[in-house]
């Protein structure tokens, strides 16, 4: 699919609006109070575009410049809108082009190969809505997987992920048991019957639980899926399939 381009360049806008709007005192700087401020004003995407821009006009005080960080969202977007040569909306292979992370936070959702619509900060999918928290735990799982880039380490790396998105649970022993886990947890529901054919086509900030059989380990696997095919653990790696598995997204 692709993402029009009203829908990143309103990101950005929403970012820009949220940082004039945070600078309550008109200093130019935001203090830790100011950014959390701030980062209520967006959700999803343009959440993750705001954070983005904290990290690059960061002070030594601590504190955030509210025109380099604006600056750093003009560059992104025209880095994202340049990206659309053809002007019919970012694709997926040309966000992949894109280095800046800002501006790959503004083209999120240019990925994945099902009919999508963005409505509020949620991505309504033939696989039901996608929000802001599937799309925070896609980027925090792709973070975890980078950082870690092990083998044999699914649970510890999605486990994490999920902490860092705000989506703490508990530690368990094997991958497989997080489908019990997740079943039970009100802050997920099930996507039933997932094929094999159909789960290299899930948006991104799915978990998916694989049983201890179809030549696993004995502890079974878990992942994520970061779209376009991916999927991240405690590693980047295609989307594997066995035949068995169980997808869980996280609701809001």
């Amino acid at each position: 699919m692709t993402l029009a381009r009203s829908i990143v360049q309103n990101r950005a806008a929403a970012v820009k609006n949220a940082l004039s709007r945070a600078d309550t005192n008109r200093d130019g700087r935001l203090s830790a109070t100011e950014q959390s401020r701030a980062r209520g004003l967006v959700s999803g995407a343009a959440e993750n575009a705001l954070n983005e821009s904290f990290k690059q006009a960061r002070l030594r005080s601590g504190f955030v410049s509210v025109g380099t960080a604006k600056s750093r969202v003009n560059l992104a977007l025209s880095r994202a809108t340049a990206a659309d040569g053809n002007r019919n909306g970012v694709s997926a292979s040309e966000r992949a082009r894109l280095t800046g992370p800002i501006a790959r936070a503004l083209t999120q959702g240019a990925t994945g190969g099902s009919a999508t619509r963005e409505t509020g900060g949620t991505t309504a999918t033939s696989f039901g809505p996608f929000g802001p928290k599937a799309r925070r735990l896609a980027e925090s799982a792709r973070r975890m997987a980078q950082s870690m880039n092990t083998r044999g380490w699914c649970a510890r790396g999605v486990n994490r992920a999920m902490a860092a998105a705000g989506l703490y649970t508990s530690p368990l022993p094997s991958a497989y048991m997080y489908a019990r886990r997740l079943e039970s947890d009100s802050r997920f529901r099930e996507i039933k019957n997932v094929s094999d054919a159909q789960l290299r086509r899930l948006p991104p900030g799915a978990i998916v639980v694989y049983d201890a059989s179809g030549g696993r380990t004995r502890h079974g696997h878990i992942m994520v899926t970061i779209g376009n095919g991916l999927e991240a653990s405690d590693h980047i790696a295609r989307v594997s399939t066995h035949g068995r598995q169980r997808v869980f997204v996280p609701r809001g």
